[in-house]
Order: structure tokens, then sequence, then C-alpha cells
């Protein structure tokens, strides 16, 4: 079994206060009962209110409730696996266009000069597909995996903080989506010498504003995905010049000047987390020439490796199962009492 969101394990452990507060539920049930009335009279007294029955409700909505959070992870059963022949190489560029990236501390900017090293590492890779996913507070897939260069092209030519309309920066969500792309339902049962090896290509300047990406590091590390990681940018602080608007900078609600800098402690650490590789991108030196030759490395370097033969997705069982669990703990002990 795998999980598809892993990120939404740690839900798992408010199980544990909730079996607290259900125990001390039950306790305080059979004490006010027995507060009432002596033990020996409870159950003809208050019928429908015996221990075996409070246990089983309680029980029942445990179960449901942790049947959802469990939903919550995307459980996946891993059928057996068969070895598939990886040649050639599928990479996914994946793009920060947050309004960061206009920042003009890279000549002529941070944007430009990551569609530059786009470009490059595009034309020197020998072969294979190339998908486009620009980022900002959401991913968006601007060119699904493609042979047609002159439609990627294109595509990246257009890339503009203006795509996305929620801006600040989220890697987490922008990973998952790479990754995604790179493993698409409809190719679950492609051929073997249909699959290159799967490449992202990241590029941006650190600003993460959300966090929590060493899960997504951990999944790519399992799913056999290189990461290559490019930061873009220098220390010190500048300012975010506004494009339609000449000399003007962005400001925040107050009207001072927001400044960037670059972070490329966050980029370093996703590097690390997933097993990739770190580079540092400057418009006198570039890196597409060092990038792509090691693309090209793995990429002519045939190897079987061992894919899952089936990825079916549990989570909606859980679901079914916990609605019919809530269900049962909601009906049970309405008959008995009706009945009497």
């Amino acid at each position: 079994m795998s999980f598809a969101w892993p990120e939404n394990i740690g839900y798992l452990l408010l199980l544990i206060p909730l079996a607290v507060i259900l125990g001390y539920g039950v306790v305080r049930h059979l004490q006010a009962r027995d507060a009432i009335v002596s033990p020996a009279l409870a159950q003809r007294s208050m019928p429908g209110l015996g221990q075996r029955l409070i246990i089983l409700k309680k029980t029942l909505l445990f179960l449901g409730i942790a049947l959802l959070f469990l939903a919550m992870t995307g459980p996946r059963f891993l059928g057996g696996g068969r070895p598939v022949l990886r040649k050639g190489a599928d990479i996914v560029f994946l793009c920060d266009v947050s309004r960061s990236m206009r920042a003009s501390d890279v000549v002529p900017d941070r944007l430009a000069q990551a569609k530059y090293e786009i470009t490059r590492i595009s034309q020197a890779v020998n072969g294979g597909r190339r998908a486009i996913v620009l980022f900002a507070a959401e991913p968006l897939v601007q060119c699904p995996l493609t042979t047609d260069r002159d439609a990627f092209d294109a595509l990246l030519g257009m890339a503009s903080p203006d795509l996305i309309e929620a801006q600040g920066t989220v890697f987490r969500s922008a990973l998952e989506l790479a990754e995604t792309v790179l493993d698409p339902l409809a190719e679950r049962g492609l051929a073997s010498g249909g699959k290159g090896e799967k490449i992202i290509v990241m590029l941006s300047d650190g600003e993460d504003h959300a966090g929590e990406i060493s899960s997504r590091a951990s999944s790519l590390r399992k799913s056999g995905i290189h990461l290559f990681v490019i930061g873009i940018g220098m220390p010190q602080p500048t300012l975010i010049p506004l494009v339609n608007a000449a000399g003007a900078f962005k400001r925040d609600e107050s009207g001072k000047a927001v400044s960037t800098s670059f972070h490329p402690e966050t980029l370093q650490e996703l590097a690390r987390d997933s097993g990739g590789l770190y580079f540092r991108s400057r418009a006198e030196q570039p890196v597409f020439g060092d990038v792509s030759a090691r693309i090209n490395r793995i990429a002519t370097a045939s190897r079987w490796v061992m894919e899952p033969v089936e990825r079916e997705p549990l989570y909606y069982y859980c679901i079914g199962v916990a609605m019919l669990l809530l269900f049962s703990e909601a009906m049970i002990g309405r008959g008995w009492r009706s009945g009497r």
C-alpha cells in the first residue's frame, strides 16, 4: 500500500486525543446512569443504555472518523510489480512565476533567466518529452508532456505571473502536480519501451510561503524521480517592479515598497531531501550546460526498474465504509427504545 497524499498522514495523530475523549465519554455516561438508579434497576428503568451498547456506539464512531482521516491520505493498493525498461527522459520544467521573479537583480530579470535556462536545457537534451508547469500560490500545467518542440517553446514564451491569479509561492502543491504530470492515469498501462526516466527541473528564487516540503521530497525520492533545482537571484534585497507601470514597484497595504531576497537554503534543502542536485544560475554564469549533460547521462543509461502493476485507489472505499459506520452508530438503539 502507498499513499497519494502522504503529507496528510499527520492528521492520523488526532485519533489519539479522539480515543481519549470517547473513552472518557463512555465512563461519564455509565457514571451518570449509575448515579440516577442502582445498577440492578438500570437496565429496566433506562433501556438502551447498556454498557455493551454504549461501548459499541463509541467504537463505531471512532472507526468511522478514523477511516475518514485515512481517506485524506489517499491510500492506494499496489498489486505487485513488473520490470520496466526506462530509456530516454521525460522532463517537467517547474517554473516559478510569482511576482518576485520579476526582480531585476539578475539581468534582465529572474523569470527571463529561468526561461533562458529552460530553453537551452531543452535544446541540449537528446530526445524525450517536455512539459511545463508554472506555479505561484497555485500550480498550472502550461504544456503537457510533448515531443513538439515548437509548441513547447511557444508556450514557454507565454509564461508570466499574469497567468496565475493567486500569488505567493507554494512548492508542495507544485511538486505534487509535476509528479502527476510525469505519471498520468492515461499512461499507467503504457508499454515499457514508451517510458523514459522521470526528471523534474525546478527553477525558483527560493521563496516558499507554505513550507511542508519534506514529505513531498520523500515522495519524489521513493518514486525514482530525478530532481534538479536551479536557484535564481541575488542575496541582497531588491524591489519588485510592476510590469505595466514604468518605474513603479510593488507596495504593501501601507504603501511601503516590497522587496524580495534570494533564499538558496530552501532550495538546497529540497534537493538534499529528494536526493537531487542544486545549481545556482547567474546571468554571467548559466548552468544549462551542466544540467543538460547530467540529464543526457541519465537518459542514455537504460535501466530496468520495478513499477507497480496496479495502483487502485482505496480512499473512496474508506469513505463509504466510514459513512456506513457513522450511520450505524446513529441508528443503533433507536429501534430498541421505540419498541419498548
